[in-house]
């Protein structure tokens, strides 16, 4: 969704987050994983938060940060697996497109679907995906949140 950009964000964290990680930036630059400071992300948001080292030759991504919530959604420890270990690739070739496209092109990614790859049911998530470059210029690093529709709190 959103075409490899981060228009059409409706959740106040997720656009708390994004305004900090614009903050971040030096010049036109992509800011540098080490620049973030968890400390000042809202708390209720860190339960939510991810994020993925960048993996070359092939591209690929491994999991360096799963929040609580995250884990406990999916129901597995996320952190330390690749993209296929956490998404069954037959069910997530989009969501590895929007992750390519985020790493070539540098811009965050917005998008709101359903978490077709869980395996015991299906639930509507909200995701913001962003870029970071130690160099300003290649990213090496994803961060972002990924915000379920649970019972106690509907997103749609």
């Amino acid at each position: 969704m959103c075409g490899g950009q981060a228009t059409g964000i409706d959740d106040p964290q997720l656009i708390e987050l994004l305004d900090y990680w614009q903050s971040l930036r030096v010049d036109d630059g992509l800011p540098a994983r080490q620049a973030l400071d968890p400390s000042v992300l809202p708390a209720e948001l860190m339960p939510h938060f991810f994020m993925y080292e960048v993996l070359r030759g092939p591209l690929d991504y491994r999991m360096r940060l799963a929040g609580s919530m995250l884990c406990a959604t999916v129901g597995f420890e996320m952190r330390g697996k690749t993209f296929d270990e956490i998404h069954p690739q037959d069910q997530a070739a989009e969501i590895r497109r929007e992750f390519d496209g985020v790493v070539q092109s540098g811009r965050p990614h917005y998008a709101k679907r359903s978490a077709q790859w869980l395996p015991d049911r299906l639930l509507h998530y909200r995701r913001l995906l962003l870029p970071f470059a130690e160099d300003g210029v290649t990213v090496d690093s994803l961060g972002g949140a990924s915000l379920f529709d649970l019972p106690d709190r509907p997103l749609f």
